[in-house]
């Protein structure tokens, strides 16, 4: 009896024992994703945004300091005047006459020097005032295209990872339309997660204006289209990743594309010489589902405010083919931008 009861006593240590490992590999497990990593990735990010802003306050500093700073040193003239050829040659958006305090001898603006100095892949900042997005954007090469959709500036292995631009797109070659991805962090409201909040017309209006400023150039775009994407590859797929373009012809029929599908008919205009961004995030309307926000790049001398006020929901919205399968309705009809125009469907369109 004895025996069997030290027996006993000897199984309940081990349960025990066994208990407790797992409860500690679970606690460090935990404290790893909720605590650690979380911190490496808002360190990274933060060490980031103190050094671009240290770099942005010292080059102001210098050119106050030189008498070399003027009033529009932070906006570059825009695509407006650059040819019609798919990408904008980066060399058409002269930079100020100043600009020998601006760039280094690479045509780089100097901001972004010391950011280069510790990722070679920077290719610009993207900032939405008001927003968590405030980040470095980077790019890696076409062999491993995603190579930052799970690492950090640094390089480190990261679940939010950076935002990074579509390995098509080109800020040297100023690619008319350039396409940036980032995570749907809804953990920590991180990265693209805020895009979600466009489905909010008021939320829209606060937040109408993006700031994107490249190796090469700053600039300030407007928003004018906020839609709904299905990423599988199908017969419905709409590419809106595309970053070159044969003709004004095919732009503008991509652009008459973009309005059609947006949520939103916003007040802004468009023509065949603009350049554009484009930001893409995970959402879950559906599987593969990504929420799109589309802006084009402020125009030289042009006011960068929005007539937000007269932003309205679009009555015949052009959804993905799988969201009438799930949700019912019809898609609307569609044409080209040509047809579209010469019946008078469009009021967008601004001769440059």
């Amino acid at each position: 009896m004895k025996n069997k009861t030290i027996h006993k006593n000897n199984i309940i240590k081990v349960i025990r024992y066994i208990s407790l490992g797992v409860f500690l590999v679970s606690a460090v497990y935990l404290g790893y994703e909720l605590i650690l990593r979380p911190y490496i990735s808002q360190k990274a990010v933060t060490e980031a945004r103190n050094l671009y802003e240290a770099s942005k306050e010292e080059i102001e500093k210098e050119e106050l300091k030189n008498g070399t700073k003027s009033a529009d040193s932070s906006i570059t003239p825009s695509a407006e005047a650059a040819s019609s050829d798919s990408a904008i040659s980066a060399s058409d958006s002269s930079s100020p006459a100043d600009s020998d305090s601006l760039y280094d001898k690479e045509g780089r603006l100097k901001e972004f020097s010391a950011l280069l100095s510790i990722n070679s892949d920077v290719k610009g900042w993207l900032t939405i005032d008001g927003t968590n997005i405030d980040y470095p954007v980077l790019q890696s090469s076409k062999e491993d295209p995603e190579y930052y959709l799970h690492r950090n500036i640094n390089r480190q292995t990261d679940k939010a990872g950076s935002i990074f631009l579509d390995v098509n797109s080109s800020v040297e070659n100023n690619t008319r339309n350039m396409v940036l991805y980032g995570h749907n962090m809804k953990s920590s409201d991180n990265m693209f997660h805020y895009l979600i909040k466009y489905n909010d017309i008021d939320y829209y209006r606060q937040h109408s204006v993006i700031t994107f400023n490249t190796l090469y150039q700053k600039g300030q775009w407007k928003i004018f289209s906020i839609f709904k994407a299905d990423a599988d590859i199908n017969d419905d797929f709409f590419n809106f990743t595309r970053a070159d373009f044969q003709d004004d012809a095919d732009f503008l029929d991509f652009l008459y594309q973009l309005r059609v599908r947006s949520i939103y008919n916003l007040p802004v205009d468009l023509n065949e010489k603009d350049q554009i961004i484009t930001l893409s995030t995970c959402s879950y309307e559906l599987d593969n589902y990504r929420t799109i926000i589309v802006a084009r790049k402020v125009r030289e001398n042009e006011d960068p405010q929005v007539p937000v006020e007269n932003a309205a929901k679009n009555p015949s919205i052009l959804y993905p083919a799988s969201w009438y399968k799930n949700y019912g309705g019809t898609a609307p009809k569609t044409s080209s931008f040509k047809e579209a125009l010469e019946a008078g469907q469009i009021d967008w369109y601004r001769k440059p």
